[in-house]
């Protein structure tokens, strides 16, 4: 009897750490019940002949509504933003106004797509990374 709850104990040890490090913890979940970080959209975009721009943005809306609504029309608002970048400057996007510039267009252009201002709909746009060759 004492080998066989040792083979037992040596069979189920192994099965019972694999269980707990495969199945999720809800512990460690967290409690805003936001699901994390929204994951950026990417734009690589033509800056006239030579250059090209590459960002990443977020945009953070008012309203949880409003994130849902933002994400039906999520692929008009990329074809509205790459629209509006292929009449942009390098040299102006390249400074502190011109980002600045573009992120007021960009809220401008998200809450028109979508039929809501900063109060309801999108209040900010953030960029997570700006890289202009």
């Amino acid at each position: 009897m004492n080998i066989v709850s040792r083979i037992v104990k040596a069979l189920v040890a192994p099965v019972l750490l694999v269980s707990a490090l495969l199945l999720p913890m809800p512990s460690l979940a967290s409690d805003h019940g936001g699901g994390g970080a929204p994951e950026p959209m990417v734009f690589t975009v033509n800056l006239g002949k030579d250059n090209y721009l590459q960002f990443g943005l977020i945009l953070e809306t008012a309203t949880p509504e409003a994130a849902h609504t933002l994400a039906s029309f999520k692929p008009k608002i990329q074809h509205e933003i790459i629209l509006l970048l292929s009449g942009k400057e390098q040299g102006k996007l390249r400074t502190l106004a011109g980002k600045k510039e573009l992120i007021e267009e960009i809220v401008e252009l998200a809450n028109h797509v979508i039929h809501e201002d900063e109060k309801t709909g999108v209040k900010e746009a953030l960029f997570t990374k700006f890289l202009i060759q």
